[in-house]
């Protein structure tokens, strides 16, 4: 039986409707999201004997709201408009759908059900950039970020102004940048390299990570970059109304005691600063 994408925010239907929902003149294409998730899906999952396989993988993910492609994908992948060259293509992984017994006593996140979306999430934008790329020589550059800290944060009962905040938002990080890079290895060893050199080599070298994955990153002539976190309103607000980002989640803490903005600003920067080591680019939040 298939698994139907479930909304439950209304703000999030109005959103796909209006900005990703295909239409051709007057033809409705996409009748439902999940519609909208196997388009984009099929136009990413390639020709080989297994491309089923990732088109499968890649539409799961997308129903269970734990990766939010790339809104140009979503907007233009699988219809009759080009989609523009994608020079650093772009997904959220969606850290509130990781929480296992949200709520309880045992709420907890899935480390390791994030790291394989992780590695998909870098599978996935390599196809993106494969197949909407520009420069077929130059190592890959790509965005795998995060939505959703601050909901993951208040489904396990961990306050985002508290002292636990920091070193699990480092623990989340870390978690996507081992995860990423297991893909990545996968990827280059399938698909062969572009360009010279091993830029993930000198990003990885002060990580504490097994050997086998700071030499899977040094010996990496594939990939640029596969991390970058920085916000991503529309994708937040796809994900029935996610928090942005790492951004707080304003509407559930705003009300609280001691919840200022200097206050939020403050428990941002020192989130910031624990996930920035895993992250390959600069990590950017609201201004």
């Amino acid at each position: 039986m298939t698994r139907l994408t479930r909304f439950t925010d209304a703000h999030a239907v109005d959103l796909w409707d209006r900005r990703f929902r295909w239409r051709s003149g007057e033809r409705l294409r996409d009748r439902t999201v999940d519609a909208t998730w196997q388009r984009v899906a099929a136009a990413l999952g390639g020709s080989g004997g297994d491309a089923g396989y990732w088109r499968s993988r890649y539409a799961a993910a997308f129903g269970v709201w734990q990766i939010l492609p790339d809104p140009r994908l979503l907007r233009r992948a699988g219809t009759e408009r080009a989609v523009p060259p994608l020079r650093a293509p772009r997904a959220a992984l969606n850290a509130g759908a990781f929480v296992l017994e949200p709520g309880g006593a045992r709420a907890r996140f899935d480390f390791e059900r994030f790291a394989a979306a992780a590695a998909l999430a870098v599978r996935l934008l390599d196809d993106a950039a494969v197949a909407f790329g520009t420069d077929a020589a130059a190592p890959l550059r790509l965005e795998v970020g995060l939505i959703g800290l601050a909901d993951a944060f208040a489904r396990m009962g961990v306050d985002y102004l508290g002292e636990r905040a920091p070193p699990l938002a480092q623990s989340v990080a870390r978690s996507l940048a081992l995860g990423a890079v297991q893909g990545a290895a996968r990827l280059a060893r399938e698909r062969g390299e572009r360009g010279d050199g091993a830029p993930l080599a000198r990003l990885w070298a002060s990580r504490e990570a097994p050997a086998v994955l700071r030499d899977a990153a040094a010996n990496n002539r594939r990939h640029a970059q596969l991390t970058r976190l920085r916000p991503q309103p529309s994708l937040a607000r796809l994900a029935n109304g996610a928090s942005d980002g790492i951004e707080p989640a304003c509407a559930r803490i705003g009300l609280r005691e001691g919840a200022t903005p200097p206050a939020l600003r403050a428990a941002r920067a020192a989130i910031a600063a624990a996930m920035q080591p895993w992250i390959d680019a600069p990590l950017r939040t609201r201004p």
